[in-house]
């Protein structure tokens, strides 16, 4: 996809947001948890270090030069296991210490912290979408203090994704620790020229929602900021955090905790600076990318007749599942899909009214 043209025009930097984010609560009735907007940069200094290339469509050229310039230094100046933290996706697991800790506004603070931090604090952050129950940080406690029956314990836990990448940094927590730190210090010479830019378009998105705040329900709230994620309140979940994110475009990030669920969701086209009167919008191409593909036609038929869990779908169209969990991604991030989390189930649905708006959009980016 080619870039689009963004004006590179210097600018003072914002003046400081306050240390709490703002909050929408709605613990009244049977919702009892509260919506929090956090508007920090610091969760793109981690994302945008991702290792899947579809995550950098959205960008700029120069940015995405400048993130495989990032990966080019890091795996030559590090060794193989410190790579393999961004390849997994343990480094996006990171971006979890910083849901607690407000006052970590830019990422030289966040990078400082982290290594600063008691190695409990740091790894139970980490852990915590790996194994969302307090029960089991007991274990992490014991693992990081050398007890290996502790960490294998852990992984055989019911309430515990043992797949998941983070448990593998418990093998050698100080050591890990500071193959994180390190991958973060080089990536932090080449983020911060870009980080003032970052924080203008994340505020951009977060003004341009205030309406969405005002007036919308929780789910619904959800829903339409994340372009298309509808999540059901779960037992225990008190607070949900909604943060912006550029490097995310076009889809969403999601981080949970034991009493918390993070959406680090794609900010809005019109959050972005645009000097070509010629670019079409990003939502109206992805639009249009995503109906131009067989499978991902066969997929929203399907969903025409009813919604469907994610085997459902790979069975009916004998795919394996990530194939069609990154069709999924496309289509959602399309504006044609729904995905519903409630719990542990998830399924997806048509998104409906996202067909109406399909020739809508076009229509207008034609002939405005």
């Amino acid at each position: 996809m080619a870039a689009r043209p963004a004006t590179r025009r210097p600018a003072p930097p914002p003046p400081p947001a306050p240390v709490r984010p703002a909050v929408r609560d709605f613990s009244s009735g049977g919702s009892a948890f509260r919506i929090e907007w956090d508007v920090r940069p610091v969760y793109d200094f981690v994302f945008s270090l991702t290792s899947d290339e579809t995550w950098t469509h959205d960008i700029t050229a120069d940015e995405r030069a400048l993130i495989v310039a990032g990966r080019e230094r890091i795996a030559a100046e590090t060794d193989a296991e410190a790579v393999r933290i961004i390849e997994d996706e343990c480094g996006v697991h990171v971006a979890s210490f910083a849901v607690e800790r407000p006052e970590l506004r830019t990422a030289a603070e966040f990078v400082d912290a982290i290594e600063a931090a008691p190695l409990p604090d740091l790894y139970r952050a980490i852990i915590s979408d790996a194994t969302r129950h307090q029960s089991n940080m007991h274990l992490v406690d014991r693992a990081i203090a050398g007890d290996a029956g502790a960490l294998e314990e852990l992984r055989g836990g019911a309430d515990v994704d043992a797949k998941a990448a983070p448990l593998r940094l418990l093998e050698d927590p100080i050591r890990s620790r500071d193959r994180i730190v390190q991958v973060l210090r080089i990536w932090l010479e080449l983020y911060q020229p870009i980080e003032t830019r970052v924080a203008e378009i994340l505020d951009r998105d977060y003004a341009l929602r205030a309406e969405d705040r005002a007036t919308l329900a929780p789910v619904e709230l959800i829903e339409r900021t994340t372009g298309g994620v509808r999540w059901l309140p779960e037992a225990g979940v008190r607070r949900v955090v909604m943060a912006p994110s550029y490097f995310s475009r076009p889809y969403n990030f999601l981080l949970a905790g034991a009493s918390w669920r993070y959406f680090g969701y794609p900010v809005a086209d019109d959050a972005l600076e645009v000097s070509d009167p010629l670019a079409a919008p990003q939502h109206v191409v992805r639009l249009h990318r995503a109906l131009g593909d067989e499978t991902r036609m066969r997929i929203l038929k399907l969903l025409a007749a009813r919604d469907l869990y994610l085997t459902e779908i790979a069975q009916q169209l004998d795919l394996s599942k990530p194939t069609i969990k990154h069709h999924l991604a496309l289509l959602r991030a399309a504006g044609l899909v729904t995905v519903t989390e409630a719990g542990a189930v998830i399924y997806y649905s048509l998104r409906r009214n996202g067909l109406d708006e399909a020739a809508t959009d076009l229509k207008r980016f034609l002939l405005a």
